[in-house]
């Protein structure tokens, strides 16, 4: 899918900016189901269409869509906590790592390219992902959306991640599997991969290089 207008060189790249959730992990399913579960015990069951528009976002906005905002702060948190709690279960027993995805971070590390994680998910899923898929070497840092005042698709998270690398935009590229996500990437100034297909009813943003699968990326 890569077209040859499209084709760049990673020379110009210092470091490559993964997104996690459906990028190098199979997890959005698993989360699905954590959201679905939990929210079950409040008597309301959230649509699939409502569930695939926050793919990518985190939590916040969902809960707020789901409760229309009518939460307090501390149920908020509540609902917040319980959800990722149960995500703390199923992820290790439900979620797979992408085809070639972790292959193809270690061969950039082992280029000389810096990897960092940027992703919408709490900082001990985050965690817990990179030791299942045995990157602790490779992996330089990760920022959490979710700790910030604002999540994908706004551009503070890729910000946020340029800022603690150290470089400016034109020094790093992101890989995304949504289009809040590359949206993300985007307004941050960054190059952006768009991997596989996003969620039915979306497209990635233009300017966003597409390809089917990781086999198919430039190394350096």
């Amino acid at each position: 899918m890569l077209k040859d207008e499209d084709l760049i060189s990673f020379d110009q790249f210092e470091a490559a900016i993964f997104d996690l959730d459906g990028t190098l992990v199979h997890s959005e399913h698993v989360w699905d189901q954590a959201k679905r579960e939990i929210l079950a015990s409040y008597g309301i069951t959230p649509s699939q269409s409502l569930l695939d528009k926050h793919v990518g976002r985190g939590l916040n906005g969902f809960l707020d869509d789901v409760f229309e905002q009518s939460l307090s702060g501390e149920e908020y948190e509540e609902v917040r906590n319980k959800i990722g709690a149960r995500a703390d279960v199923l992820l290790p027993e439900l979620s797979l790592p992408v085809e070639g995805a972790p292959e193809y971070l270690s061969a950039l590390h082992v280029k000389g390219v810096r990897i960092a994680i940027c992703s919408s998910s709490p900082e001990r899923h985050i965690q817990s992902a990179i030791d299942r898929l045995s990157l602790q070497s490779q992996v330089e840092l990760y920022v959490s959306g979710s700790d910030l005042p604002r999540g994908k698709p706004d551009p503070l998270p890729y910000q946020t991640t340029l800022q603690r690398l150290g470089l400016s935009a034109s020094k790093a590229c992101a890989f995304e599997d949504s289009s809040p996500g590359a949206e993300s990437a985007l307004a941050a100034g960054l190059t952006v991969f768009g991997i596989g297909v996003p969620i039915a009813g979306t497209e990635f943003p233009k300017r966003t290089i597409q390809v089917k699968c990781f086999r198919d990326l430039p190394l350096p």
